[in-house]
């Protein structure tokens, strides 16, 4: 196994999480993929974000939005073990492309369509479907966050609102899905040695990311976001074909 791959996305992975309170499996899974499979990486992953959401938690936690969170949370309730289900029964070529159409679909939303589509607020009363959504995929494939980006950028919320739900949100998300993992026997011993060297750098980072996010204008955040997005993308669609 090239422990570089694994390395790299920590890094990558831990930093976007610190930045954003989301992000880690929209950067790790474009290089983990390389060398993991779905059922080895996705724990892996949510272990990972678990750790790095964690360590940035007393840095932010007074932007939390309960009556924000709480509905999608209840959603994701439901989403979870769904996706944990489908994990092992999804071929590898047939999970990587998903990944990929879920990154991409995320950057064509914040790029082509926010700002110019904009929801009543009233509309957030289907959080928990959002949140099931969400759910579903942090189970399938630790992508929990790219539902809750496009819900947000529906309602314009700014980036602290941001930070405020998805940091919560993806924290209660991970445990339940770490949860399902250990019941269905799925963190083995590679997932332990695994985890001892992508959780400390992965910690290393997202405090560099917490560090920048609380300097960072929103125009610069979405750039950079929206960048290091596409090159896990296209990371993973070369590894497809290669």
């Amino acid at each position: 196994m090239d422990v570089g791959y694994l390395v790299a996305g920590a890094i990558l992975g831990g930093f976007v999480n610190g930045l954003t309170g989301f992000g880690f499996a929209l950067m790790a899974s474009g290089l983990w993929l390389q060398v993991l499979a779905p059922t080895q990486m996705v724990p892996l992953l949510v272990v990972s974000m678990l750790a790095a959401n964690l360590q940035a938690l007393p840095r932010v936690w007074r932007m939390i939005e309960p009556h924000r969170t709480l509905p999608l949370v209840l959603g994701g309730l439901a989403g979870v073990p769904v996706g944990v289900w489908l994990l092992p029964r999804i071929p590898l070529d047939l999970f990587k492309l998903a990944v990929v159409g879920l990154i991409l679909l995320n950057l064509g939303f914040v790029t082509a369509l926010r700002g110019r589509v904009m929801l009543p607020k009233r509309f957030e009363k289907a959080a928990p479907l959002t949140g099931f959504i969400g759910g579903l995929f942090g189970g399938l494939n630790g992508l929990s966050g790219i539902a809750l980006t496009i819900w947000a950028g529906l309602f314009g919320w700014s980036k602290r609102e941001k930070r405020g739900v998805f940091q919560g949100y993806n924290l209660i998300m991970a445990l339940l899905t770490l949860a399902f993992f250990y019941a269905k026997g799925l963190l083995d011993a590679a997932f332990f040695s695994n985890a001892v060297v992508v959780i400390p750098i992965a910690l290393i980072c997202a405090y560099g990311g917490v560090r920048l996010f609380e300097r960072l204008a929103d125009k610069n955040f979405g750039l950079i976001i929206n960048l290091l997005m596409l090159f896990s993308a296209l990371n993973l669609l070369a590894s497809i074909f290669y």
